[in-house]
């Protein structure tokens, strides 16, 4: 019985780690989220148009990919 549950924690170790790294990656892009939208909100009159509506577009972007689970899809909208 021993043995059975080793092996099945390893098998779903991969599982886990890539769930967890899915969720870290939420975790990180939701700050990111609240700390540019609360930045634009503060200083966005700073900042040039064309260049907030980048930031805005990537933000939206960022929102999109959250939505789903795909750990690298977020974390390539978070560079």
């Amino acid at each position: 019985d021993i043995q059975k549950m080793v092996k099945d924690a390893e098998a779903n170790a991969a599982e886990d780690k890539k769930r967890r790294e899915a969720v870290d990656a939420k975790n990180h892009a939701d700050a990111l989220v609240h700390s540019t939208e609360k930045a634009l909100a503060e200083h966005g009159s700073k900042v040039e148009e064309s260049e907030r509506r980048a930031i805005e577009d990537a933000v939206s972007d960022l929102k999109e990919a959250l939505k789903g689970d795909d750990a690298e899809a977020i974390k390539a909208k978070t560079k």
